[in-house]
């Protein structure tokens, strides 16, 4: 697959999420792309009405991190972050009270590697997973009811000063934003499949893919 032409060709334009279906994995996400820097984030949900899980995509170009806000702001909200390390995902939660590289989170939240939507290409890297107990109740996420949810993005291009380790701390981001996705349009009834691609559920992985 050639990621600039059917990828960024058919998303980015508006930068306003819009359905896409993975070829590798045929998960179909309802997806936000940044045309200039390559960051892109999706989610699919359950066609039933939504509980604490969803499935996940994202990912960019280069050897830099992505990451998602999943309550919009970064401050005091469930953070996920994630980066190559040569053929390699490592990912993290993260969660700070203060601007800065954000510690690593720990809860019930789990990240599910699902292999087949997880690679590094000549194009881009992508990170695709099923998110555990991810939707929270304390604020820190949207929520279960939520149709139209803020969410943040935030990416460097530059690597980690260590990439191999999960909890490395990360520069401060040179993309960032906000965006509301239409919940709605992430739905479908093929969730309860893939959620079963997933691999035993980490806190924080690194995933050979």
């Amino acid at each position: 697959m050639k990621f600039s032409s059917l990828f960024f060709a058919g998303l980015a334009a508006a930068q306003t999420p819009a359905p896409y279906t993975d070829v590798k994995s045929g998960i179909t996400f309802n997806t936000l792309v940044d045309n200039a820097s390559g960051y892109f984030f999706g989610l699919a949900l359950p066609v039933e009405t939504t509980g604490t899980d969803f499935i996940a995509t994202i990912g960019g170009k280069g050897t830099g991190w992505s990451g998602v806000s999943l309550g919009g702001a970064m401050l005091n909200k469930l953070l996920i972050v994630a980066w190559p390390n040569s053929q390699t995902i490592v990912s993290s939660f993260r969660k700070t009270a203060k601007y800065g590289s954000p510690a690593v989170a720990t809860g019930t939240f789990t990240l599910s590697p699902i292999a087949n939507g997880t690679y590094v290409n000549s194009t881009h890297w992508t990170y695709t997973f099923l998110c555990s107990n991810c939707i929270q109740t304390d604020g820190t996420t949207f929520t279960a009811n939520d149709d139209l949810p803020s969410l943040g993005w935030a990416l460097n291009s530059a690597a980690p000063s260590q990439k191999t380790n999960a909890a490395s701390a990360v520069a401060k981001h040179t993309t960032e934003g906000t965006y509301q996705i239409d919940l709605t349009k992430a739905r479908s009834a093929n969730f309860n499949t893939w959620k079963t691609w997933a691999a035993p559920k980490l806190s924080a992985v690194a995933f050979d893919a």
